[in-house]
């Protein structure tokens, strides 16, 4: 073979090889993950805490990006509009199952334009009555619900805590107004000033913040919370099988490559059973998790299930 056409079948077959080489390497640049939520929050915290084991993981960069707005649906969009590459994931909360009841209208399909892959924490929310009610348990704050119609609000911060709100009080058998306001801390400074009566918050933040303000009455999880661990759940005084907390996991784009999803999945299973990154989030008050990403979808289908049957019987009104 002539030494001109033997050196350009050379240079073909590099060229062939190596960009083939180049795809089996995954991966090889930084890899993004978006909260579809602001900075400073628990979903926040815990998605950083996150970054940079899995970062050590994969020996590449790994950077967190807020895209919030839209209860969500603006990150979540964005990362739907991705390429499915692996290179960018989500980590979002349960809100995510609620995004398509409190919004007219979303640009995705949380079940099918995402995969699972783990389950990352769980949150528990407690109920908070003002000092000025006067009531001490669960069981008497219904009662005073019930007799006294029209005397008491609920503050939410909209979208998925109102939904959690109706859920809560289809549970226990009571109605009152819920009061939408745009941010926590409004709300919070509403429920200090006794304006509204009654809302729902972490048991972190009631334990540092409102406690000398208001009285929690039940946590809403299926387990009590290390923070209050004196304040019983719902279904433990009396409401069998009511079990709702605030869950933030990891998920990435449908259609991303088995090899390249099965790469991320194992080290997110080394990640959340890292000893470090458990305490780290049990720091941020979150109770540290991990999963299959079966049981995350079971979550899931279970959650998307729920808020859509919560939001009928409630008559809500999407935004």
């Amino acid at each position: 073979m002539p030494p001109k056409l033997l050196y350009a079948l050379c240079l073909a077959l590099c060229a062939a090889i190596l960009p083939a080489a180049a795809q089996e390497t995954f991966p090889n640049k930084p890899i993004k993950i978006v909260v579809p939520l602001g900075p400073g929050g628990s979903s926040d915290l815990g998605a950083r805490i996150v970054a940079r084991k899995l970062s050590d993981e994969l020996k590449q960069p790994v950077v967190v990006e807020n895209r919030s707005g839209g209860n969500q649906v603006i990150g979540i969009g964005a990362v739907k509009n991705a390429p499915p590459d692996g290179y960018t994931l989500l980590w979002t909360t349960s809100g995510i199952f609620a995004a398509a009841v409190v919004n007219k209208s979303v640009p995705f399909d949380a079940l099918k334009d995402f995969e699972p892959i783990t389950l990352g924490g769980r949150t528990n929310a407690v109920v908070i009555v003002h000092n000025s009610v006067p009531v001490n348990s669960l069981k008497s704050f219904v009662d005073y619900a019930k007799a006294n119609p029209g005397k008491l609000n609920f503050a939410s911060t909209g979208g998925s805590v109102t939904l959690l709100i109706h859920h809560f009080m289809q549970t226990v058998g009571i109605d009152m107004p819920v009061i939408a306001y745009k941010s926590q801390p409004a709300s919070m400074n509403d429920f200090l000033a006794g304006q509204v009566q009654v809302m729902i918050d972490r048991p972190s933040v009631y334990k540092a913040q409102i406690a000398g303000r208001g009285r929690a009455v039940a946590v809403t999880g299926a387990g009590r919370d290390r923070d209050i661990p004196d304040v019983p759940t719902v279904a433990e005084q009396g409401y069998k099988g009511f079990d709702i907390d605030t869950w933030q996991a990891m998920f990435i784009r449908s259609g991303t490559p088995p090899d390249r999803v099965s790469k991320i999945s194992s080290a997110m299973a080394r990640v959340m059973a890292d000893p470090e990154v458990r305490r780290q989030f049990v720091d941020i008050g979150v109770e540290p998790a991990g999963s299959s990403a079966k049981e995350l979808e079971a979550l899931s289908r279970s959650d998307a299930a729920r808020w859509k049957a919560v939001a009928a019987k409630s008559g809500f009104q999407a935004e």
